[in-house]
């Protein structure tokens, strides 16, 4: 197993030569076995245990079975008691993010880089009835994932005979659960019933089984990829051009954009059918907004950028802008329209100028125009959406008037007259411009 292990783990480049590893180990006989196997490779492992006392005394044994066998081959190990008693509803729910939240922790603490668990490929067929019988689309008939952030699964290529093979050449000895025998949870009745029903109907089947989830996963990996073509980061938010996909297709489509930002189909479904810009739908982290043809998504509660003075004349960097002003001998270069690069009278400016982000009490007066418009609705009948509107900049004079839109207008008060005598060269870029 220990070279069908390694192989596995190098196919999928799962740890790095360097990389210290810690081992989440309950002391039943997957995690043992993973745990001995990479200490055996070689790799440079600790081992976490949780002890959640759901079953008195057993739970106890367990963990001291765990730190024996974490003495026995030579390795840190680390014990958590999440709680004084468990939670009421949903045990396993509560469980599972205690048990990553303190292994995070502990790879802060102690520099651990991955953290392995002992999930094998007979987990990973349970998951995909788990997922199927609750209701599930593409990405949960994949099953478990390989690698999923710092946390890796290097055991999802071996069934349970393996393992069990693997233990008894070793000599290792492993804590039986005696709840894994009961039909208290959905995943043992799958394990007990529905696996065997399978077998009985085509050895096969588990085996095949897997290479449906491989195909699955390809086919999730394509759907995410052309998905993503249609979203387009706008500073901190998104936008996403909703034209991009076929009408009849478009709310699964949207979904497919929207679900790595933790937006459900029901959500998506709303938004697509929107009859007109501006309907909001809430998520944990976005805002998502509709307008003409496309949806945006931003961030709640973001980051508001402070203005930034301009005292005169220089090159000055803000939050990722770069901005360039310059007193100009000619107006050669005159760029009024929507650019990065204007001139503007210098004799109606005065410093100092202010740098900030639009706001939706601004007016401004473009050029062309005798009156003053509210600038935010400017932009939206110039095209802009809800994302790039939040991320327009205004550069206001001493006076506290809008001099100029960078990358979308000038001001009409300040443009170059026939009777201009100074002048003012002015840029705005932003990083990776």
């Amino acid at each position: 197993m220990r070279q069908q292990l390694l192989d596995f783990i190098q196919d999928h480049a799962l740890i790095n030569p360097d990389d210290t590893v810690l081992v989440a180990v309950s002391g039943g006989r997957d995690s043992i076995a993973l745990a001995h196997a990479l200490h055996e490779i070689g790799f440079k492992i600790a081992i976490a245990h949780m002890n959640y006392r759901l079953r008195g005394k057993a739970s106890d044994e367990d963990a001291s079975f765990v730190k024996a066998f974490a003495k026995q081959i030579g390795v840190a190990y680390h014990q958590k008691i999440p709680w004084r008693s468990a939670p009421k509803t949903n045990i396993q729910e509560a469980a599972r993010q205690a048990r990553y939240e303190h292994f995070e922790h502990l790879c802060v603490q102690h520099g651990y880089d991955k953290i392995a668990t002992a999930h094998h490929f007979s987990d990973k067929v349970e998951s995909l009835f788990i997922n199927l019988i609750r209701g599930t689309g593409i990405h949960g008939l994949q099953g478990i994932p390989i690698q999923r952030g710092n946390i890796i699964r290097p055991l999802l290529w071996a069934d349970r005979s393996i393992i069990e093979t693997y233990l008894s050449e070793q000599g290792l000895q492993w804590r039986e659960d005696e709840s894994n025998a009961k039909d208290t949870y959905l995943r043992n009745r799958i394990r007990h019933h529905l696996v065997p029903l399978l077998d009985g109907l085509d050895s096969e089947a588990v085996k095949k089984l897997g290479g449906s989830m491989d195909r699955l996963q390809a086919d999730a990996e394509a759907i995410a990829a052309m998905a993503s073509k249609a979203v387009t980061m706008v500073g901190q938010h998104i936008s996403i051009d909703l034209d991009y996909f076929p009408t009849e297709q478009r709310a699964t489509w949207l979904y497919h954009c929207l679900r790595p930002f933790g937006f459900n189909r029901s959500q998506c479904s709303d938004l697509e059918q929107a009859k007109q810009a501006g309907k909001k739908v809430e998520g944990s982290r976005y805002v998502a907004i509709t307008r003409k043809r496309g949806i945006d998504l931003l961030i709640r509660d973001a980051e508001v950028l402070p203005a930034f003075r301009v005292e005169g004349p220089g090159t000055f960097h803000h939050h990722g802008i770069t901005v360039e002003l310059r007193p100009s001998g000619s107006p050669d270069n005159l760029i009024s329209g929507a650019n990065v690069n204007v001139t503007l009278d210098a004799a109606q400016l005065s410093f100092p100028f202010t740098l900030r982000k639009v706001d939706h009490n601004d007016r401004f007066q473009p050029l062309g125009l005798a009156y003053e418009v509210v600038l935010v609705d400017y932009l939206r009948e110039k095209g802009a959406g809800p994302a790039e509107i939040s991320e327009t900049f205004v550069l206001t004079e001493a006076g506290g008037r809008i001099a100029w839109v960078p990358e979308v207008q000038i001001a009409q008060w300040c443009k170059i007259e026939p009777f201009t005598t100074s002048i003012l060269s002015l840029s705005f870029r932003r990083n990776g411009d």
